[in-house]
């Protein structure tokens, strides 16, 4: 059986305000290392990273602009947590990766995550965890499907 809209226009709203409850918790939590939630985006992105990755690549893989990701490196608390590289194929590209200093801080930030991921994950019953994971894959795919449709 399908949704009808207003259960999709429900769960839309209920995810954008779990989404600004997680950035709050988030930020609170993140405190003790000194950074917010957008900077451990950041910091995440390149750690996910197999190899250094240059700016533009970095803003595309995530769907964010080269002017956010300037932005973010330029006001992480410490510069030295990413390691800029000039790409040897082209001297105009600069290739980010995390430094040793920024595997230290982002080791920190995982501890503080896996604290905060085990005292959610006692009050919340696993099959609706899995569930709802299903569901926003799904929702997620249906909404990449749409923009390839209208390109």
């Amino acid at each position: 059986m399908r949704s009808d809209p207003e259960s999709v226009e429900q769960l839309i709203w209920e995810l954008r305000r779990v989404f600004r409850e997680l950035t709050t918790v988030a930020d609170q939590e993140l405190q003790t290392v000194g950074i917010r939630t957008g900077d451990r985006a950041f910091l995440e992105f390149l750690a996910r990273e197999s190899r250094p990755v240059s700016l533009s690549d970095l803003a595309r893989k995530y769907s964010v602009s080269r002017q956010h990701i300037h932005q973010t490196l330029r006001n992480l608390p410490n510069p030295d947590w990413v390691d800029k590289t000039r790409d040897p194929s082209d001297d105009r590209t600069v290739l980010l990766s995390l430094s040793p200093k920024g595997r230290r801080i982002w080791n920190r930030i995982r501890e503080v995550d896996r604290r905060l991921l085990s005292k959610l994950a006692r009050r919340l019953p696993r099959d609706s965890v899995a569930t709802t994971t299903d569901l926003l894959g799904l929702l997620r795919r249906e909404l990449a499907a749409r923009k390839e449709i209208e390109k």
